[in-house]
């Protein structure tokens, strides 16, 4: 045990970790350890470091994709419930009324050990993310198949997700842990995904009325086909709720607000309203869904060939419903022409690049 803690003594003096290919970066993670080591002796944080804990790189960017400041001011809330003893009394009651604050901070105070062996192992292991680009690579096209030029990895113990952006790749470590107890590298090698999939700009100048549509179009393939990498080894149960579930309504109210648009009434064009009917899950439901319809019935290689062009993803997932003996709703022949329509504008326009 004391060869452990000194390996990761030593380990997290460098912060990041770097390679070749990329850089591995601790920094938020090491310094919520060390604002959690002074609430477990009931000292409370001061507004100053709170924010320059929130401003670290793999903090802030991540940070602004999961919270608003209101959520924020409740998960910082949470954390000193959870590790200040005088407050034990309270984080029994908070976690009776099943506070999702408190049970995710708590989770990150029961499992600090697990979470620092499993840094360990990453930093310490140079070849830990390739596995991640072996994941990637089965379902991207060959153009796309190629490492990214000093990409960087950011860790943190906020929230239990993991975002993708110009800056780098944001994960909570929980989100990680959790994807590591089924296929290790595979959350990672999703995220990597979004930075490796080429994808058209199909709304850039487009009318008004088509944006929301078009949001839809262009998210629930780009998470439904990333989700292939690594939703596939979750255990039914656990994604079924929220990801399989509700999946088949989802489509059915996505064909009626096309047959909407078809028969030109523009009253359903914010990307709002769109993202409330895939219940906030930015394209992941339905889009999971959809992809394994369409592998399920062997346009697997089609589906990453054409991954470019969000709308083949559409015309796959009905092409793969009418084999598919399960029958699972099919988008209405007003529907599909309507998508047709919309990507012969966005081919048209000049903007399809």
């Amino acid at each position: 045990m004391k060869i452990q803690l000194l390996l990761f003594a030593v380990a997290v003096l460098f912060i990041s970790f770097n390679t070749k290919a990329q850089t591995i970066n601790i920094k938020a993670v090491k310094k919520y350890w060390a604002l959690t080591a002074q609430l477990k002796q009931n000292k409370p944080l001061t507004d100053k470091q709170w924010n320059n804990f929130i401003n670290i790189e793999g903090n802030k960017t991540y940070a602004h994709s999961e919270f608003d400041s209101a959520r924020l001011a409740r998960y910082r809330k949470a954390i000193e419930i959870v590790y200040m003893p005088a407050n034990d009394s309270l984080l029994k009651a908070r976690l009776k009324a099943n506070d999702w604050y408190c049970i995710l901070a708590k989770r990150y105070k029961d499992e600090e050990q697990q979470l620092k062996q499993y840094l360990l192992d990453t930093i310490e292991g140079p070849t830990y993310f390739n596995q991640a680009y072996r994941y990637v690579y089965e379902y991207l096209p060959k153009k796309d198949q190629h490492h990214v030029k000093n990409l960087k990895l950011y860790y943190n113990c906020l929230s239990n997700d993991a975002v993708s952006y110009s800056n780098g790749l944001f994960f909570s470590l929980l989100s990680v842990i959790d994807n590591a107890k089924t296929k290790q590298g595979t959350l990672e090698a999703h995220e990597l995904h979004h930075r490796l999939r080429t994808e058209k700009n199909i709304y850039k100048h487009q009318d008004k009325k088509d944006l929301g549509i078009l949001w839809a179009v262009s998210n629930i393939p780009n998470e439904g086909i990333a989700d292939m990498i690594d939703k596939t080894w979750e255990k039914v149960e656990d994604i079924k709720e929220w990801l399989i579930d509700p999946a088949p309504a989802a489509i059915k109210s996505l064909d009626s607000c096309l047959q909407v648009l078809a028969g030109g009434n523009d009253s359903l064009q914010t990307e709002r309203y769109y993202r409330n009917l895939l219940k906030r899950t930015t394209g992941h439901m339905p889009g999971f869904y959809m992809a394994q319809i369409i592998v399920k019935n062997g346009y697997k290689q089609q589906m990453v060939n054409q991954s470019d062009n969000p709308f083949d993803f559409f015309y796959l997932y009905n092409k793969a419903s009418a084999k598919d003996p399960g029958k699972p709703y099919l988008f209405s022949n007003e529907s599909m022409a309507y998508l047709k329509r919309l990507e012969k504008k966005c081919y048209s326009s000049g903007h399809y690049l």
